[in-house]
């Protein structure tokens, strides 16, 4: 079972070290110390700069710990991140926050908190030394606080089991694993999730995921989890469609190294959209939204896809495989038509870690946004920009169609090469090819493979998996549906 820890966070008193906080010439702390801290901040010449904490002794002996705090737009759930950093830096086993009436940060709190939660997140492997200041900690709060506490809980938990998700070893988190592991978390809330096999699909005609699982010895899933938080009305509000990679060799065009050890992460947007619909069911959002993940390896075996082969989809639709490590928009393709087919949504979205060329556009600051609707495009960027998860849109016209044109064909895998060569890579051809599949429907693709991984710190967490999308699908359900 893939397990995470993080700092614990419990109501109660002791005589922990007491953390407060700089932003410039501001002190956030209890009135009863502001003087005396402000004292002893100047006496030191510390400069508070986000990232910087200063370890103090009052005159009644107690310890003091300030942590400074940045103005950005998300500064308080990035100075959580500096509170875990404090602890593990000063390797405390324990230390408290005045009560929010002493420091006077009102509802921030919650952010606060969701950012200690966040940046304490740590993947438990089972190492059998453990490294060295990652002990496990305690921050105490304020029984008063105990709700805001819950809150930052309900928003961090889903994106820590997302990110420790990704960060699993291939070997231990298989299709199955993973579509088992879905079922275990999200079921208890009321989640209706099914899992589909190689026979169902096979049944089914889903050739696209059978194709780009042929050549692994673990079978594929297809994982659909459903939340209805409105069952007094019909219908579903939108279907989350995640690409669920587990290991993405490239198959027969084998990635190169180093590159390809990451591969594990390929399941980033699987993992998004299940991230999503557990922080639904656990607010009990009145939003109907089903997820559907094809969980499947991209191997090599002699039972593997070929460039060249013509495999027909779910659709119907033939596609010309040009390039098997172009797998990622076949298998949403039959997730996608899945969704269209069963649920009839009023908006697809699907998210993937698809191409590495958007991370050269883009970088690990936005993720890569495409659809034709302007609405749904200012919704989505919305949602990104109220949880600091950015997006990007970029052009999808119909003079693009070109891209994914096949001789032998209905559609091809792989865009045109263009001037480099790099039509594999294509973001744009990416997208649209999973276009020919929505059918005309209200869809966005969202293209995170800059932003599922971290090479380093940011608001919401550290370097690794990020999480990207779970808090953006959950905030876009609210902006969609009129909340």
């Amino acid at each position: 079972m893939t397990s995470w820890t993080s700092i614990e966070i419990a109501t109660g008193a002791d005589a922990a070290p007491t953390m407060v906080f700089a932003s410039g010439e501001t002190l956030f702390a209890p009135d009863a110390l502001r003087d005396r801290i402000a004292a002893l901040v100047g006496s030191t010449g510390f400069d508070a700069k986000p990232g910087r904490w200063l370890d103090l002794v009052g005159e009644a002996g107690e310890r003091l710990i300030v942590v400074a705090v940045g103005a950005d737009a998300d500064h308080w759930r990035s100075a959580g991140g500096h509170v875990v950093e404090a602890i593990r830096g000063l390797q405390l086993k324990t230390a408290r926050l005045p009560a929010t009436a002493e420091l006077g940060i009102g509802d921030a709190l919650t952010d606060l908190l969701e950012g200690v939660l966040l940046h304490g997140f740590r993947l438990d492997q089972g190492r059998r030394d453990p490294v060295p200041g990652q002990f496990a900690s305690t921050l105490l709060i304020a029984e008063e606080d105990g709700a805001l506490a819950d809150r930052a809980r309900l928003r961090a938990d889903p994106v820590n089991r997302a990110r420790a998700w990704v960060e699993q070893p291939a070997n231990l988190l298989t299709p199955a694993v993973f579509a088992g592991e879905a079922e275990a978390a999200l079921a208890p809330l009321g989640v209706i999730v099914r899992q589909l096999g190689s026979a169902e699909l096979e049944a089914l005609g889903a050739g696209g995921i059978l194709a780009v699982a042929a050549g692994s010895a673990n079978e594929p899933r297809l994982t659909i989890a459903e939340w209805r938080g409105a069952p007094d009305r019909d219908g579903w509000d939108a279907a989350f469609v995640g690409k669920g990679l587990t290991f993405d060799a490239g198959g027969l065009n084998l990635k190169p190294r180093p590159g390809i050890s990451k591969m594990k992460f390929d399941m980033g947007g699987g993992a998004a959209v299940l991230g999503a619909i557990e922080r639904l069911a656990l607010r009990k959002a009145p939003v109907n939204i089903v997820a559907i993940v094809p969980m499947c390896e991209n191997n090599i075996d002699g039972k593997s896809y070929r460039p060249g082969d013509v495999i027909t989809s779910l659709a119907g639709l033939t596609i010309d495989v040009q390039d098997t490590d172009a797998e990622g928009r076949i298998v949403l393709a039959d997730g996608v038509t899945y969704a269209i087919t069963e649920y009839d949504p009023g908006t697809i979205v699907d998210v993937a870690t698809l191409t590495g060329m958007i991370m050269g556009v883009l970088h690990e600051d936005f993720a890569g946004l495409f659809t034709g609707d302007d609405a749904l495009a200012a919704s989505l960027t919305e949602a990104g920009a109220a949880v600091h998860e950015p997006l990007w849109r970029l052009p999808l016209v119909a003079s693009m169609d070109y891209l994914v044109e096949s001789p032998v064909a209905d559609v091809s895998n792989l865009g045109a090469p263009g001037w480099f060569g790099m039509g594999t890579g294509s973001p744009v051809a990416g997208a649209k090819f999973i276009e020919k599949f929505a059918k005309g429907r209200r869809w966005a693709h969202l293209d995170i493979a800059g932003t599922g991984w971290a090479s380093r710190r940011s608001s919401r967490c550290g370097p690794g998996a990020t999480g990207f999308g779970v808090a953006l699908l959950d905030r876009w359900a609210d902006l969609a549906t009129g909340r």
